[in-house]
């Protein structure tokens, strides 16, 4: 196969030490051996370069600036609710009034990933990045000053299209910059951000009086870190899988330069070994068929969308247990303070749970430790129904649900980055705003459902949960974790005439 080089010239690299080239294709060729590509797929051009160039400095930017978005989720998936009570004596409002918010931010966040997904894969990644953090932080920042509840309603839903577009459209961008072998690992590491918006808004709760306006100190602390990273624009770059997919080839090869002199300093040139150059006929193909459109382009890519989408859905079903452990720890005399405390200990026992995901998903084997999370999910999830219906002691209890909290840390990490795995760069932010899509619908809906089964008695909202768990271990045996239709282009020589 003839190799194609893009040189980096100018005073960039004044005093650098010229490269070993063959030395250094070598080193590519035996780092690829010992970590298999992802589900046995050719690797394309730009990820074949990205695996050339390993991963570095510039993919740890890169995360940081990412991991921004996990951070929102977490934040508005349960930080708003620790200034209920606060102004339900301020505002007199109830908990009818907060179940329509609940409401309305979910089909906000639907509006905003549909919507941002798509002008992700139509605009790029990082206008579409740029727009939802700015709508994020602004209408964030601005809720603090609401005189009452409507306003609040108002502002926090315009929170949420941003919110629910900066997830999808970060997944992307971050999936596009990462070495295809260290993919995987890294997007599963990403979920300790969740984790750390989950702490933040506890400790802060904690620590700022709720009293005489603290709430609005509160929600400017939650949007301060979103508000922040928009002084970081310059250095939030456009994906150089969109580029190419674009029609952008020079743009391509100097994202791609500019990654290899953010990791390696002194490298004057870097080895591919297949050509960025689209003909014509694809760059027609690929500017036809993007987005939403590419993704019911084809049945088989329309089935393995909606698989996809109902494996989220599931697993947000699955894990809505999580919303109402403060009321059965009530219903088994735990109190409250006892409850938060055993959150904040399985989120921190959660990072470990992250790490290991990580090490263990490198090289492909992502898909077989989903499988296996959710297998064990639905396992613990039964033996906690077994707990209830046996009438077991609340020790017995409490450790059933801690075991649950295991696998479910497990398969949230995971689900992320198998899915970026499996969709190409013309129509992956779209499927990750319709998988997201799908996973709001469930929120929105899911705790009415709970809801009511917990007032008949717990064990039917456990059997619930439990089934959820073990319909979405169906699905994910079910799916494909690969690129459908992925077409492998012809190799060329970029310096041949």
């Amino acid at each position: 196969m003839v190799g194609s080089v893009i040189a980096i010239s100018g005073p960039e690299l004044e005093g650098a030490t010229e490269p070993n080239l063959s030395a250094e294709a070598t080193s590519s060729s035996a780092k690829a051996s010992n970590n298999p590509e992802p589900h046995d797929a050719v690797l394309n051009p730009i990820d074949r370069a990205l695996e050339d160039i390993g991963f570095g400095r510039f993919q740890i930017m890169m995360m940081a600036i990412c991991g921004m978005a996990w951070f929102v989720d977490s934040v508005e998936a349960g930080g708003l609710a620790y200034i209920y009570v606060t102004l339900d004596a301020e505002w007199r409002t109830t908990t009818g009034d907060w179940g329509l918010l609940q409401s309305v931010k979910s089909l906000c966040s639907v509006a905003g990933a549909l919507g941002f997904g798509m002008a992700a894969d139509k605009f790029g990644r990082r206008p579409a990045f740029l727009g939802a953090l700015a709508a994020t932080s602004l209408a964030g920042m601005a809720s603090a000053a609401s005189q009452e509840f409507y306003s609040l309603l108002v502002l926090r839903s315009l929170t949420n299209v941003g919110a629910g577009g900066i997830l999808p459209v970060s997944i992307s961008l971050l999936a596009e910059h990462l070495p295809p072998s260290s993919r995987e690992s890294c997007m599963v590491l990403m979920q300790i951000f969740f984790t750390c918006g989950h702490v933040l808004a506890v400790v802060l709760a904690m620590l700022l009086p709720t009293s005489d306006g603290g709430w609005r100190m509160f929600l400017i602390a939650l949007a301060l870190p979103t508000a922040l990273l928009m002084f970081a624009w310059p250095l939030i770059p456009e994906s150089p899988s969109y580029l190419q997919m674009s029609g952008q080839e020079t743009k391509a090869k100097d994202a791609l330069r500019k990654i290899c002199l953010r990791n390696k300093g002194g490298a004057e040139a870097l080895v591919f070994s297949e050509d960025l150059q689209h003909s014509a006929q694809d760059q027609k193909a690929d500017q036809s068929a993007t987005g939403v459109a590419r993704l019911f382009s084809t049945r088989r890519l329309a089935v393995h969308t909606c698989l996809f989408g109902l494996l989220w859905a599931l697993t947000n079903s699955a894990s809505d247990f999580g919303n109402w452990i403060t009321e059965i720890g009530h219903e088994h005399g735990i109190q409250s303070h006892q409850v938060e405390g055993f959150m904040i200990v399985f989120k921190v026992v959660g990072v470990a749970a992250f790490i290991t995901s990580a090490v263990f998903a490198r090289g492909g084997r992502g898909p077989l430790i989903l499988r296996g999370g959710y297998l064990a999910a639905t396992l613990a999830a039964a033996a906690a129904s077994a707990v209830v219906t046996l009438g077991g002691s609340r020790v017995l209890l409490a450790v059933s649900v801690a075991v649950l909290f295991i696998p479910y840390d497990v398969v949230w990490s995971l689900i992320y980055a198998t899915a970026a795995s499996s969709f190409d760069s013309r129509c992956r932010a779209s499927a990750l705003a319709v998988a997201t899509c799908f996973s709001r619908a469930a929120a929105t809906v899911v705790p009415l459902i709970t809801g009511k089964l917990l007032e008949q008695h717990e064990f039917f909202a456990l059997s619930f949960w439990t089934l959820a768990w073990a319909a979405a271990t169906c699905v994910a045996c079910l799916i494909s974790f690969s690129v459908p239709e992925q077409n492998v282009k012809e190799v060329k020589d970029l310096s041949a005439p």
